[in-house]
């Protein structure tokens, strides 16, 4: 078992929903939740974004770590969306997670049954080095949706199993011990021919959303992980209150594969 970040870490930063409520998207439910702080970060997608900028990754994990060890460094994340949220990165400059993080990453979901979330530039994270959301909460979201089975051929470690949600675009399923699925997305990561991609861990199994856009009609922001996991963040009242079921329903088709 690797080393892993803390869990019930005091003094981090509170999730603060201002509201909220739910929705059925393909017959599971998700939730549409207002955090108005997060209109705050830097460098979010859009397009006043410029192409480059100063990676803000260095300084955090140089003055902000929690936790550190086998070149990785827990911090806390400034404007959460998740309930004691941690974020997990690669001390060094890497735009993919090596496998070291997928495996510590998977072993923390297993142990506090919480999610990881993992946005990259393409799918709605602001900083381009790798890092995963880490957060003790549970969804129903992904485990409510019906399945089929995977056609395409893909490597995999052996003991995982992959099939497909029953969508109208690509979100893969993969079932099997903790650490080979943290095996298969570091193999997956060298298959996919998109240039962004979510991917979501729970405990019991890992999903992967190819991308073919960051942003689409019916959600304004970019569509992260936080909301393929079944949490739709807003930051604007009005648009919060607009929001319908079809809308973020027809944003996560717009930016699928």
């Amino acid at each position: 078992m690797p080393a892993l970040p803390p869990t019930h870490t005091p003094n981090l930063p509170q999730l603060a929903v201002t509201a909220r409520r739910t929705v059925t998207l393909f017959g599971a439910p998700a939730e549409l939740v207002l955090l108005p702080q997060r209109a705050n970060r830097q460098d979010t997608p859009g397009a006043a974004r410029p192409p480059f900028a100063p990676c803000r990754a260095k300084a955090i994990v140089a003055g902000e770590a929690l936790w550190q060890a086998d070149g990785l460094v827990a911090t806390p994340n400034r404007f959460p969306f998740l309930r004691e949220q941690l974020l997990l990165w690669p001390t060094e400059p890497l735009r993919d997670p090596s496998l070291r993080l997928w495996q510590v990453a998977h072993a923390w979901v297993e142990r506090t049954g919480g999610v990881g979330l993992l946005n990259n530039i393409g799918s709605a994270a602001s900083i381009a080095r790798a890092h995963v959301h880490l957060g003790q909460e549970q969804g129903t979201f992904l485990t409510l949706l019906p399945r089929r089975r995977w056609e395409a051929a893909i490597d995999l470690p052996v003991g995982v199993t992959a099939t497909a949600a029953d969508l109208p675009f690509c979100l893969l399923a993969l079932d099997g011990p903790a650490e080979r699925r943290a095996e298969a997305v570091w193999r997956l990561a060298e298959q996919r021919l998109t240039p962004a991609w979510n991917v979501v861990v729970e405990p019991q199994t890992t999903w992967v959303m190819p991308r073919s856009a960051e942003r689409a009609a019916g959600f304004l922001a970019a569509v992260g992980a936080a909301e393929v996991w079944g949490r739709w963040c807003f930051t604007d009242e009005a648009e919060w209150q607009a929001a319908s079921a079809e809308g973020v329903a027809g944003a996560l088709v717009g930016v699928g594969c």
